[in-house]
């Protein structure tokens, strides 16, 4: 059995100054391992809330370099390092974060990822092995032209991760058959946006796949979605399938392939 539970379900440079809907990314849980996703600004803030253990953290994937996702790794990687006094726990993150490139500074500084005890640079395609986790880094398209997502193959299912990316086709293949869909949509609609997902984007996402997920969680949406449960109503009649909105506390629990979710009070 693992949990995925959610620090918020915003995205976007408004959502990360206003914090209306939390921007602190989502945590993967299972007996075997804790990995934070995309921490970024309020990550630390939203774990306090929900009494979740900092120091329990054993990997920390970041996806792209903006700062919705990735302004807390470095306090993260301090945690997993416990105040940088063990080289252990490890980091992942696509070429911009770690390395840096043209139009992005690396987003996480040479000394805290030097205490690391793995450190993995993905990009689209790559195939990483942790833990008995199996994670392949997919393809974006977005400002930060290096940005991945990912699925990811546990024990107790599939889990995929759109990361920030406007519609492509291999969004579908990439996603087919996967168990549970975190799909980062920021408007409603057919409001589309260069570099990110409308409702209508995901629709057509979903309803092009061979098989669908059993369950999809809306996140990383923008100021302008105002009403998140009206939207993934509307997502869901078109796609057949429960979508949940993220927001903070959100717990979606997977076992056997199967989905269910609950919320962490605070």
């Amino acid at each position: 059995m693992l949990d995925i539970v959610f620090l918020g379900g915003g995205g976007g440079r408004w959502e990360s100054i206003t914090q209306v809907k939390g921007t602190g990314g989502f945590r993967i849980h299972s007996e075997s391992m804790n990995m934070h996703v995309d921490p970024g600004t309020g990550a630390l803030v939203r774990m306090n809330q929900l009494e979740i253990n900092p120091w329990k953290t054993d990997a920390i994937f970041a996806t792209h370099c903006h700062p919705d996702h990735y302004t807390d790794a470095e306090c993260l990687v301090e945690s997993m390092t416990k105040g940088m006094t063990k080289k252990q726990g490890i980091l992942i993150g696509n070429n911009s974060v770690l390395n840096g490139n043209s139009r992005f500074e690396k987003g996480i500084s040479t000394y805290h990822q030097s205490r690391v005890g793995e450190r993995h640079v993905l990009g689209p395609c790559d195939e990483l092995n942790i833990k008995n986790w199996n994670i392949t880094a997919t393809k974006t398209k977005h400002n930060d032209p290096e940005t991945i997502g990912f699925k990811m193959e546990t024990g107790d299912g599939v889990i995929g991760y759109t990361s920030d990316s406007e519609y492509i086709d291999s969004l579908i293949e990439d996603f087919d058959s996967v168990d549970f869909l975190i799909a980062n949509v920021i408007r409603v609609k057919g409001q589309k946006v260069p570099g990110h997902m409308c409702s209508n984007d995901i629709i057509e996402v979903v309803n092009s796949m061979n098989k669908k997920p059993k369950m999809l969680t809306m996140y990383h949406m923008g100021m302008k979605m105002t009403d998140p449960d009206s939207e993934a109503r509307y997502i869901s009649e078109n796609i057949e399938i429960p979508v949940i909105p993220a927001k903070i506390g959100l717990k979606v629990t997977m076992e056997n392939k199967s989905c269910k979710y609950d919320n962490i009070k605070y």
